[in-house]
């Protein structure tokens, strides 16, 4: 199996791409610029405090939980935001003729890119589709008091907003003591897993997965303010995830997730 991989350039996103060329050949990882900017959603210098501080924390976690990752070891090559979309950078994609595609955190792709490799295209959405879709959709669940909604989705890539046929979920081993960061590491430890699994249990044929249903709720990078920070602190210092693993069976019970196990059934439905 031969992989282009398509992230970003944060920790996190180096971490998976060194998790799947862990396991299997990667032609080359095309890491396109953040262009999430926080900040900006601040109304006041209060505002700004605070969320500067949860992201800084973000940064302190991601550098502990994936400690020797401040790089891509494979042949990498740096485009701007939205640079993976540049025809040039497709050509030269397809010219690698990889039987995979596999993306995490890059900006919108066009279809002209889903296009090219149709079919051979899948997706690391840290969120559960279809329940959260869009952006912050590990910060969000916490924001409303929803944790057993944090989570992973590996989906075939479509033009729509995390909404291709799921091939797995992926979800975090969540301890009474974890902290929101602590939550959304060990989902990108276990999703990066699942997405090499994945891509491995298909070999290069078309991928089809169980098609999403429901309508869920869609974040934007603007609907991030000041306010929903606090209140996710507060869901923490109330007692929210011991609440949850007290009640963890019933809670999960509301969701229709699909395993790893039923990947491959799922591919051939």
């Amino acid at each position: 199996m031969r992989a282009v991989v398509l992230t970003s350039t944060m920790r996190r996103h180096q971490y998976v791409a060194n998790v799947i060329a862990g396991g299997m050949e990667v032609a080359r990882v095309w890491q396109e610029e953040k262009s999430f900017e926080p900040l900006r959603y601040a109304s006041s210098a209060e505002d700004e405090a605070i969320i500067r501080r949860h992201f800084a924390a973000r940064d302190d976690s991601e550098a502990a939980y994936f400690a020797g990752h401040d790089a891509v070891r494979s042949p990498t090559t740096r485009v701007p935001r939205g640079g993976c979309n540049d025809s040039g950078e497709i050509e030269a994609m397809r010219q690698l003729q990889p039987d995979v595609t596999l993306v995490f955190g890059t900006g919108l792709l066009t279809p002209a890119l889903i296009h090219a490799f149709n079919g051979r295209i899948i997706n690391l959405h840290l969120g559960l589709s279809p329940y959260y879709r869009g952006a912050g959709t590990c910060f969000w669940p916490l924001v409303n008091g929803e944790p057993e909604y944090c989570g992973a989705t590996i989906h075939v890539l479509d033009t729509g907003v995390d909404s291709g046929p799921i091939l797995a979920h992926a979800r975090p081993d969540v301890d009474p003591n974890d902290g929101p960061h602590d939550i959304g590491n060990k989902t990108i430890l276990t999703a990066a897993r699942t997405l090499l699994a994945a891509a491995l249990a298909f070999d290069g044929r078309p991928l089809r997965g169980v098609a999403q249903s429901g309508g869920g709720r869609v974040y934007r990078r603007a609907d991030m303010s000041a306010a929903a920070v606090q209140r996710l602190y507060r869901n923490f210092a109330d007692g929210m995830l011991p609440a949850y693993l007290g009640d963890r069976a019933a809670r999960d019970a509301k969701m229709a997730l699909i395993s790893l196990d039923e990947i491959g059934e799922a591919s051939r439905a």
